[in-house]
């Protein structure tokens, strides 16, 4: 088995909000936090946000099914397209682990919040919507900072290969991360990677190659 690792420096250049399932006085949506109050980013939430990249940029190009439906995602495991081989599916969990990302603001670290309100805006008509005001917790203005670690163990040196390339290619092109990027949250200035293979750095030729072959519509 080949154990690869993807470390992640996330940094975003606005405040960031994702919602959590705690509460907050004044807040109708406020922050994720872990058991020890720490900010986060859910690990699910980056899974999520990678693998949706991840179908934008290779839809056209290779085979992607019509995720996040169930009944029209890949039903053959013998047969995964790119993206469920890598992320899985209801029928085949993913390989890779996802961490949640701690949240810390630049040279400083420590996470401060504030409380921001919103007006519900109506996609029909494109206006607000009356008696819709709602105030939700957001980390303050400037740039905030995450570090992760994606990992995971495979059966091959090529499966874990194709698994660094499609996240590293998600992660570089990931525009924005969280909710309310409408309303300028979460937008980011870069995602940084680092993968090893069983301990050792994998080049970034390695990851070039596949990305040559999937963009020029082979795979």
């Amino acid at each position: 088995m080949v154990h690869l690792k993807i470390a992640l420096r996330l940094k975003w250049r606005t405040a960031f909000h994702t919602t959590g399932n705690r509460w907050r006085w004044g807040a109708d949506k406020a922050l994720v936090q872990r058991y020890d109050d720490t900010y986060v980013l859910p690990a699910t939430s980056l899974k999520g946000a990678l693998r949706d990249q991840a179908e934008q940029l290779l839809r056209g190009h290779v085979h992607i099914c019509n995720a996040p439906d169930p009944g029209q995602m890949c039903s053959d495991l013998e047969n995964l397209c790119l993206v469920c081989r890598v992320f899985g599916n209801p029928r085949r969990p993913s390989l890779l682990r996802f961490q949640d990302g701690v949240l810390r603001r630049k040279n400083i670290g420590e996470i401060e919040t504030q409380i921001r309100a919103g007006v519900a805006i109506s996609r029909r008509r494109r206006a607000a919507v009356p008696q819709r005001l709602y105030f939700v917790e957001t980390t303050v203005a400037g740039p905030v900072e995450a570090q992760t670690v994606i990992e995971g163990f495979f059966p091959s040196q090529q499966e874990a290969e194709e698994a660094a390339a499609l996240v590293v290619l998600a992660a570089r092109m990931l525009p924005a991360l969280g909710a309310g990027r409408t309303r300028g949250l979460g937008w980011l200035e870069a995602i940084e990677t680092e993968c090893t293979m069983d301990g050792q750095p994998l080049a970034g030729t390695a990851l070039e190659r596949y990305w040559n072959r999937w963009l020029g519509g082979g795979q």
